[in-house]
């Protein structure tokens, strides 16, 4: 059995497995807590994370430039191909962006910056910013199960086409309510 925070590919769903969804996630957008913009449209995005938008000004905000803090683009994580496949089309993020290694290093960046902007994982939030809705849509669950939070995913556990008896036991476990509560802690159910 493996758990995968992602969408499976055609290829992968062409192979004989078994998946089931027992949560989402999200890859939400954070900005300062003293920051005023409280949402962008997908395009406004990409143009804060190529570049192409250099002021909070043009998007809302204060005259003060714009502070990408990210996860290092080498490690290979799937957060930043996550953000990188439904926002910013393929292209490269800016130059003069701030790499940290983790996830709590960002959010830590971003509170000691107030023209910072970050994207991490839902559960990674911390007192003092503030989350961005994205075409009109929060990070709120009701947005993210149905998808319309474009940096939404699923969390599947696959196994093989037909899994053993212990297998099955612990998916239906995990989709039981006492298991949804364990999800509950960090991601969102599935109900």
């Amino acid at each position: 059995m493996a758990g995968r925070s992602r969408r499976l590919t055609s290829v992968e769903k062409e192979q004989r497995i078994y998946y089931q969804t027992i949560g989402y996630d999200a890859v939400v957008v954070y900005v300062h807590g003293s920051n005023p913009v409280s949402s962008l449209s997908r395009a406004e995005l990409k143009g804060i994370y190529t570049g192409r938008i250099r002021s909070w000004k043009e998007v809302g905000g204060k005259d003060s430039p714009i502070v990408v803090i990210s996860q290092n683009l080498g490690n290979g994580r799937t957060i930043m191909g996550e953000f990188r496949d439904q926002v910013m089309d393929g292209v490269a993020y800016r130059d003069d962006r701030r790499e940290v290694d983790r996830q709590p290093d960002q959010v830590a960046a971003l509170l000691s910056e107030p023209h910072g902007i970050t994207a991490v994982r839902l559960a990674a939030a911390r007192p003092g910013v503030s989350p961005v809705t994205i075409a009109g849509f929060p990070p709120d669950p009701r947005s993210v199960r149905s998808g319309a939070y474009i940096l939404s995913r699923p969390l599947l556990l696959v196994t093989p086409a037909r899994p053993d008896p212990d297998a099955r036991r612990f998916v239906e476990f995990m989709l039981s309510p006492e298991g949804q509560a364990i999800v509950a802690r960090s991601f969102i159910t599935v109900r």
